[in-house]
């Protein structure tokens, strides 16, 4: 089925502060190890791409329970309210998005016709977009950290139905790409997280057909992936963020959704199983600031306009 991008709302209201209240509690002070809810999303979505830059977490494009849409909806994190910037040239779903220099950059996915490479950059001074050099190879179901001002761009499905073990650097000062050593399974939608110099990629969706619980660090001083201690629950599409020495993984689906939260330290190398999510999701959005996991989203399957899309902004404390 060919995706129909969704309509947005006209320049005259773009910045315009929207304000939904429903299903909201307080967020300034949180239990350690729990569970809270934001404000909803204006707009229920998966597999958008996100962003924090400045108070505010940028939750962009996505797929509805019935369309492709570009909407650019922004959270602000103090005031736990939502409104409304410049929305995305290339509607999209299951991007790898990252933020470098206070811009953020959303790359690959698709957008219901085809597996894409075209990247573009939100700058929120100014509210506007750009185009910037193609990503090398096409694919969505992608995953991206930032390591030293460099976007690594991981794994992913590429247009011939494989999962790749592919992984790309771009490197926004100079707009050029480089490719980077391969991870050792290809895999779509793992975690992400970048812990240091160390990326680590945990989980995903692997061409036997099946999810996976490979774990596996990338030294960008080595340019190397080792194998690290497997992921106790294995599963895919999950929300992810690293969050000081710790990634943590939480939701996703092994074939149904699921609440599971667990953490991998970098330093013991070891894994904790933590508070369950609220509400299982798949394929939501992700994001970190203040010491907090930020899950914007997500659906109760994964699969596109066949399942219940949620607009819920789920926030763990660590």
């Amino acid at each position: 089925m060919k995706l129909q991008v969704r309509p947005f709302v006209t320049a005259a209201v773009i910045l315009l502060a929207l304000q939904f209240s429903a299903n909201a509690q307080d967020i300034s002070n949180l239990t350690p190890n729990s569970w809270s809810s934001g404000t909803p999303m204006p707009t229920s979505r998966q597999g958008a791409a996100t962003g924090y830059i400045n108070g505010k977490i940028y939750v962009v494009s996505g797929v509805t329970n019935t369309a492709l849409t570009n909407v650019n909806e922004v959270y602000n994190v103090a005031k736990n309210t939502w409104s409304t910037a410049a929305p995305i040239p290339t509607a999209r779903f299951v991007a790898a998005s990252a933020v470098v220099n206070n811009i953020l950059y959303v790359i690959g996915g698709n957008n219901g016709g085809g597996v894409l490479s075209v990247v573009e950059a939100y700058n929120p001074a100014t509210n506007t977009w750009s185009t910037k050099a193609s990503m090398p190879t096409a694919r969505d179901s992608v995953v991206a950290a930032v390591v030293n001002g460099s976007i690594f761009v991981v794994g992913g499905y590429s247009p011939n139905g494989n999962r790749l073990t592919t992984v790309e650097k771009y490197i926004p000062t100079t707009n050029v790409w480089k490719e980077e050593a391969p991870l050792a399974v290809g895999k779509s939608l793992p975690g992400i997280g970048a812990i240091g110099t160390t990326i680590i990629a945990p989980g995903g969706y692997t061409d036997s057909g099946l999810v996976t619980g490979d774990n596996e660090g990338y030294s960008v001083t080595h340019n190397s992936w080792a194998t690290l201690p497997k992921m106790p629950t294995a599963r895919q599409s999950v929300c992810s963020a690293a969050i000081s020495q710790n990634l943590y993984v939480a939701s996703g689906t092994k074939g149904v959704p699921i609440r599971t939260l667990q953490s991998y330290n970098a330093t013991t190398k070891k894994w904790v199983t933590l508070s369950p999510i609220t509400h299982a999701v798949v394929i939501p959005g992700s994001a970190t600031t203040g010491g907090r996991l930020y899950c914007f989203g997500g659906s109760n399957n994964g699969s596109i306009f066949q399942g219940q899309v949620y607009n819920y902004v789920q926030i763990y404390q660590p």
